[in-house]
């Protein structure tokens, strides 16, 4: 889901493959059967979560995140019945009880304060719009640009409002402007992004108005990824 699990492509071409398989089986000993089983659960799981998520992809609300999990109540069934194990299935168990809940009381409250589906969103191979994760997905994790974006870009996504947005970007000024000089070391896969991104922090802080930074899904989400943050 856009605020829980997603699914990419990739795995909806491995349930049409695991339905092929299911039907020419013939001699598939019982470790392989065990592995395509696996696999189809797997893919199970991620293609039911990728009909919410593209479903949601343009919501900006919990009220009409609800409208869409409403409809898609069976999703939630597969994706439950079908969940890892471990803590990832725990963060699943955790988000699925949320949309639930949301749903049979016909309230938004369910859905505040739960854990980022970011985790669970990496296992289906996709990013926070349901599309398949990127190339340079974690190759910056080390770098230190990466260790000065991210403190600032979970810091803006935390900000109550616009006014918060400003406030945060203002305090970080300092680091922006170090972003600034080491874009140059970036890797062409991601330099237009990220210097999309630091201008326009740039630019909100110098006319004090936040609304620069722009929103949805802006440069600085495929910077995050490159820092190996997927929310």
């Amino acid at each position: 889901m856009r605020r829980m699990i997603l699914a990419s492509t990739a795995m909806m071409m491995a349930v049409l493959a695991s339905g092929i398989v299911a039907c020419t089986n013939i001699g598939v000993s019982t470790a392989g059967a065990a592995e395509h089983s696996s696999k189809s659960v797997k893919a199970t799981f991620c293609s039911a979560n990728d009909s919410i998520d593209r479903a949601s992809a343009n919501v900006n609300s919990d009220a009409a995140f609800l409208a869409v999990i409403k409809k898609h109540s069976h999703d939630l069934a597969v994706m439950k019945k079908n969940a890892p194990s471990g803590a990832l299935g725990q963060t699943v168990k955790t988000l699925i009880n949320a949309a639930e809940a949301a749903v049979s009381s016909n309230n938004t409250n369910a859905l505040n304060n739960l854990p980022s589906g970011g985790s669970v969103d990496t296992y289906c191979g996709v990013d926070g719009s349901g599309n398949p994760l990127p190339t340079y997905f974690g190759k910056g994790t080390t770098t230190a640009f990466c260790s000065t974006f991210l403190p600032i870009y979970v810091a803006v996504g935390n900000a109550p409002d616009q006014a918060g947005v400003l406030a945060v970007l203002t305090a970080h000024q300092a680091q922006i402007n170090q972003l600034a000089s080491k874009l140059s070391s970036l890797p062409k896969s991601i330099k237009a992004k990220a210097t999309a991104t630091v201008d326009k922090a740039q630019k909100a802080i110098s006319s004090k108005n936040p609304s620069a930074i722009g929103g949805g899904n802006g440069p600085a989400g495929y910077v995050a990824l490159y820092c190996g943050q997927n929310q």
